[in-house]
């Protein structure tokens, strides 16, 4: 049975990264197309917003319609869908021309319907890994292969699509979503289900926990109230998201202003090898200290991210790259980990329902990083820099050259994971007497 279940979670796992990786990469270069042949950069910013927004959209659907569903003919209907939606911009985009560009709020619907195809795929394996691994050990490597790749995808995924844009146009990176999907939907099609599918209906087939009968919001609030570990697993869900999503933005753009190209091409480099570096960590050191590495993590990652607004540091390589690596290997600690805290926290027959909350309240906020973090830094942050009242050695200190902005912005997100992490203290000694187990 043992066995059984882990070749499952192989093809499920196997199937969910490559349309993963082809969904990420078709989202990033349709936009920077878009972007090309507009000029304009809100075209770009309007997908990855209708993206998430479509995938915020997906959770109450998933609730009521799909959590009682076979987790195999929803998995197959994703991925249908993705296909579909493949094809349809390949048919919308390819047969524009700059005398008739391709209709803005139709590419829009269409990204937004494979968004909400790769949500569902999302939140339902993430809640079926427990149901398919229950050794304890193994289930720890699983979520963090889990969450660990899943991370690389996204972050990996806009430098491929920009690459595919580049080198092999629009249809490649059409292309290449479309193989994603067809791959996706075949490693389903052949995984082992006879030997599972009863015991996962079983599980997957139950009533409601109530503390979700009600709205988003007042899920939320009954969620926080519920205990310790769900208040910690929302503020550093919330936290990680919103300073994850804000690198995004930001750290490609201080790149491309401050350095030459080349530098970008290394960071991938650095970044990638302490990447996989931070997975061999997890499953064969970190896994089984989970409660204590994550916090440890993310202060590690916020000192990297203070020094990062520092121009003392702006062009020492060695140092500079050393951050890099080290921040990276400590990506996937932070993401296993956090996906095992969410596992450790949700009842199994609850499992659908609180990886919905989950994937709700990150979401929700990267949108909100999206949103405001360029508001902030062309709006807030560079008015501010230029106020003429600043000490000497302060500006020294922060810099005043091509992309110095955006570097002061990285710096600031290292306050904001102390921020966080106090504020997650203070959540849990609020009233400590909601759970008596004791936060993680």
């Amino acid at each position: 049975m043992v066995k059984r279940s882990n070749r499952l979670f192989r093809y499920l796992w196997g199937g969910q990264l490559i349309s993963n990786l082809g969904t990420q990469t078709s989202l990033y270069g349709v936009g920077l197309w878009l972007f090309s042949q507009s000029g304009q950069l809100l075209d770009f910013g309007l997908v990855a917003m209708v993206v998430q927004g479509a995938r915020l959209l997906a959770l109450p659907l998933f609730l009521r319609v799909f959590s009682t569903w076979r987790p195999g003919r929803l998995m197959v209907l994703c991925h249908a869908t993705g296909a579909v939606c493949t094809a349809l911009l390949a048919f919308l985009l390819l047969s524009s021309s700059a005398d008739a560009p391709p209709p803005l709020v139709g590419v829009l619907a269409i990204q937004a319907l494979a968004a909400v195809a790769e949500a569902l795929l999302v939140v339902r394996l993430s809640s079926l890994i427990p149901l398919l691994i229950s050794d304890q050990e193994r289930l720890q490597r699983a979520n963090g292969l889990f969450a660990t790749v899943d991370g690389l995808v996204i972050t990996m995924a806009p430098f491929l699509g920009s690459w595919l844009v580049a080198s092999q146009g629009l249809g490649g990176v059409l292309l290449v979503d479309g193989i994603s999907f067809v791959l996706a939907l075949l490693s389903v099609l052949v995984a082992p289900w006879l030997k599972e599918v009863r015991r996962l209906n079983s599980v997957t087939s139950v009533v409601p926990d109530q503390i979700f009968a009600a709205g988003t919001l007042h899920r939320l609030m009954s969620l926080w109230q519920r205990s310790l570990q769900a208040r910690s697993a929302l503020v550093l869900t919330a936290l990680t998201a919103f300073v994850y999503a804000s690198l995004e933005v930001l750290f490609p753009a201080w790149v491309s202003l401050a350095y030459s190209p080349e530098w970008m091409g290394w960071v991938l480099i650095t970044g990638a090898f302490g990447y996989l570096i931070g997975f061999a960590c997890w499953r064969w050191l970190l896994g089984h200290r989970w409660r204590t590495v994550l916090p440890l993590a993310l202060v590690v990652q916020a000192l990297i991210l203070m020094g990062a607004g520092l121009q003392a540091f702006a062009h020492r390589p060695v140092i500079w790259f050393g951050a890099v690596f080290v921040f990276s290997a400590a990506l996937p600690v932070v993401m296993a980990a956090l996906h095992q805290a969410w596992v450790t926290l949700a009842p199994r027959d609850s499992l659908p329902r609180y990886f919905s909350l989950r994937y709700g309240c990150e979401w929700a906020t990267r949108l909100c990083a999206f949103l405001a973090v360029p508001l902030l830094a062309d709006y807030g942050l560079r008015p501010l820099l230029d106020w003429p009242l600043w000490p000497s050695w302060l500006l020294g200190s922060l810099g005043t050259g091509q992309g110095r902005v955006m570097a002061i912005g990285i710096g600031s997100l290292g306050w904001v994971i102390v921020a966080g992490l106090c504020a997650r203290r203070l959540s849990l000694v609020t009233n400590p007497s909601i759970d008596a187990a004791g936060p993680y």
